[in-house]
Order: C-alpha cells, then sequence, then structure tokens
C-alpha cells in the first residue's frame, strides 16, 4: 500500500523560501539605513546648533572671538564627551557622521574678528540638503549672517566666508547663501538644496557665519 502522504518540502519549495527571506532582508536592511540616514541628519543639525550656542555663550561678554578653536570649546568643557575623539589629547571634534567639526574666528561688519564660522566635513547628501533647508534665524538676535555649502575631499583649514557682512554679499556661485528676501535666500528651497549640494561619497561640507 503506497503512504500518499509526502514528508518534507522539495528543493523548489526550499528555494522559494530563501528567496522571500532575502528578498525581506533586502528590504529590511534598505529600510533600516534609510531611518538612520535620517536620523544622522537630524543629529547633526542638533549637534551643530548646541556647539553655535556654546560658543556664542562662552564669549558672550567679549567683543571678539579671537583665539577661538576647537582645543578652547574642549579645555572649557563645552563639546559633548560624544564628541570628542579619542585619544582626546587628539583635540578633534567629531560629529555624529564620523567627519570633523572646525571653528574659527572671522571678520564681521567691523573688519574685526567679531564673528565666527563653524563647520562640518564629510556629510551625506541627505545632510547636506537638511542643513540647507532649515532656518537658522533671519533676525539679528540669531547671529545668523550666512552658510556655506561645498564638496571635498581635503579638510577645511580656514574660514570661507570672512567677506561675508551682508545679505547683499551672497555668491551661489562659491557655495555662499544669505538670508533675507533676495533670490536664493535661506533657507534654500528643496530643489536649490539638490542644486547646492551636488555631493556624493559623503563628501559635502556645511558651513554658518554667525556674529
Amino acid at each position: 500500500m503506497t503512504n500518499s502522504c509526502e514528508k518534507g518540502r522539495s528543493m523548489i519549495e526550499m528555494l522559494g523560501v530563501l528567496a522571500i527571506v532575502g528578498v525581506l532582508s533586502v528590504g529590511g536592511i534598505a529600510g533600516y539605513s534609510k531611518a538612520m540616514g535620517k536620523y544622522k541628519a537630524n543629529q547633526l543639525l542638533n549637534q551643530v546648533a548646541e556647539l553655535t550656542m556654546n560658543i556664542r555663550t562662552l564669549y558672550f561678554h567679549q567683543n571678539e572671538f579671537t583665539g577661538l578653536n576647537e582645543q578652547v570649546l574642549m579645555r572649557a568643557g563645552l563639546v559633548p564627551y560624544t564628541m570628542m575623539s579619542a585619544p582626546v589629547s587628539a583635540s578633534n571634534i567629531i560629529h555624529i557622521m564620523g567627519g570633523k567639526i572646525r571653528v574659527f574666528p572671522s571678520k564681521g561688519k567691523y573688519g574685526k574678528e567679531d564673528a565666527f564660522e563653524i563647520y562640518a566635513d564629510k556629510l551625506s547628501k541627505e545632510a547636506c540638503i537638511n542643513i540647507a533647508t532649515t532656518d537658522w534665524g533671519a533676525d539679528p538676535a540669531s547671529g545668523f549672517i550666512s552658510l556655506y555649502i561645498g564638496m571635498s575631499d581635503a579638510e577645511i583649514d580656514a574660514p570661507q566666508m570672512e567677506n561675508i557682512s551682508a545679505p547683499n554679499h551672497q555668491n551661489p556661485a562659491l557655495g555662499i547663501y544669505t538670508t533675507g528676501t533676495h533670490e536664493h535666500a535661506i533657507p534654500l528651497s528643496p530643489p536649490e538644496a539638490l542644486t547646492a549640494c551636488a555631493c556624493s561619497s559623503n563628501n559635502c561640507i556645511a558651513g554658518m557665519k554667525y556674529q
């Protein structure tokens, strides 16, 4: 007597199951990567905003930002431990995407070092667009003057916006944008941000100037 009940699975069925599992895994990984990229882009904004506020607080009673650098911020205890490189003696400030944060004194409208610039390198395109479309403050109380968007495999080692102190000084061709009601004013529209952030492979650079 032949038993009509078959046990186990055929090779074709097993391959089908493996294919489905593979597709679901790839989809899950892609979804996780996208969510993580968005999270890091948002966290970068928070880190830059926190450091900017700390710089303005540290120099609140000063007329100039002369001498400002990453080491000063670290010695003053104004850099979160999670943003310090190892060893700490390296005095590098590292943002959530693994790039460096650089800060420089900069010339303001009075021709003195009464402004500062803060930069983040090795940014993803998504993070760059996030920064370009963010309203960093148009009122004088915010202190915000201009935004720099660029790309490079080299580290920023000098301020890029020293000659910018007014809205009409913006120069989109050099990646420099200012607030106001003029063309290309910050925050940039999504299409403008896509054009400005013409970078890939995490080589975007963004910088803000404050007074």
